[in-house]
């Protein structure tokens, strides 16, 4: 059996539950695609870059990006409508595709506060609807340590400790034995997610398109350098930019509509991984109007005046400003559905 394990960091720690899972699992071919401080929403982009290389599709998927989408719902950075319609565009591939799919479900070292509480039961309800709905297996940590969680099994606030992994993995192993079905198929709907890669973009400026390969991630970037324009085309709201960031990474801009506002690509987590690939989420409501506009202006001043939009762990630049410079591989754009779809929705979970 062919199985691809898409997780967060939980997923690429040393003898965590995917290092131990594939030496358990010698018997099947195991492909481990995790990246950290990313949720749900880079799994599914992730789906979609795979179904778009025409790659051998996996036999079964194992899922982990609830505790990621923990912890960027308390950090105000995604919406649970969001998670929602990721969760349902994850399962309606697999349904699609015929590929078996299990949420492994992680969460949080315990702690006191209210707000991270609240996360897990909004995350939790998103997770369990959508497995109820479509037949989706799950795994919960707290069903996995029915003694109840500790924070002797974890390592720090969000990993594992290699005995608490032992124990997801030996959990997995037996979900695995029982065999993992394809999810159940619905109506056809219309697509809620475009992903757009930067072979598909058009640009003004110095712009270059490199060919980037990492241990996480690979994939056509477009660099552009300070006086550099690239516009990407699509419908609905941006929601997310796939970004390789380095010590050359700078401020960049991004124009919708009539809305323009300031990111920038770094990260706290450049401390650990020097050169990282990253989603890097784009907070509140960005609709773009047949295309965005993502740039290196060249006029620091004015860069500086625009509305940052401010993402997690996020750190400033290191670069002289004229020497920035701006690698991106793709965006996402979403299409939300109407109060009155959402509503009838509602309705169809309830009866």
């Amino acid at each position: 059996m062919h199985i691809l394990l898409l997780g967060g960091s939980n997923a690429g720690v040393r003898d965590g539950w995917a290092a131990q899972f594939a030496e358990l699992a010698a018997g099947h071919r195991v492909d481990n695609r995790f990246l950290g401080a990313v949720g749900s929403l880079y799994g599914l982009m992730a789906l979609m870059k795979l179904e778009r290389e025409t790659a051998p599709l996996p036999d079964l998927i194992v899922f982990e990006y609830c505790l990621n989408d923990i912890l960027l719902l308390e950090a105000g950075v995604l919406r649970p409508a969001l998670i929602a319609d990721a969760l349902e565009a994850v399962t309606d591939f697999c349904a699609r595709k015929g590929v078996g799919l299990l949420y492994l479900n992680l969460e949080p070292r315990p702690r006191d506060g209210r707000k991270q509480q609240r996360a897990i039961e909004r995350i939790k309800k998103l997770y369990e609807t959508a497995a109820r709905r479509r037949g989706v297996a799950g795994l919960w940590l707290r069903d996995i340590f029915p003694e109840g969680l500790a924070a002797s099994h974890f390592q720090d606030e969000n990993h594992l400790s290699t005995e608490a992994a032992g124990r997801v993995t030996r959990a997995l192993l037996t979900q695995l034995h029982a065999r993992v079905p394809a999810p159940e198929p619905r109506q056809e709907q219309a697509p809620r997610f475009d992903y757009v890669d930067a072979t598909q973009t058009f640009v003004l400026g110095p712009c270059v398109l490199r060919d980037l390969s990492s241990r996480v991630f690979d994939g056509p970037f477009l660099e552009i350098a300070r006086g550099g324009t690239s516009f990407w085309p699509g419908e609905g709201s941006l929601v997310a930019l796939m970004l390789q960031s380095t010590d050359a990474s700078g401020v960049y801009s991004i124009r919708a509509a009539d809305r323009s506002v300031r990111k920038t690509p770094r990260s706290q987590m450049q401390d650990i991984v020097r050169n990282l690939m990253l989603l890097h989420y784009v907070v509140g409501d960005l609709p773009a109007d047949g295309e965005v506009e993502i740039a290196m202006p060249e006029n620091e001043d004015d860069l500086m005046r625009l509305p940052a939009n401010k993402g997690v762990l996020e750190a400033p630049a290191r670069a002289p400003f004229e020497a920035q410079t701006l690698a991106i591989h793709g965006v996402i754009f979403w299409r939300d559905a109407s109060l009155r779809a959402r509503l009838r929705d509602f309705v169809r979970r309830c009866l």
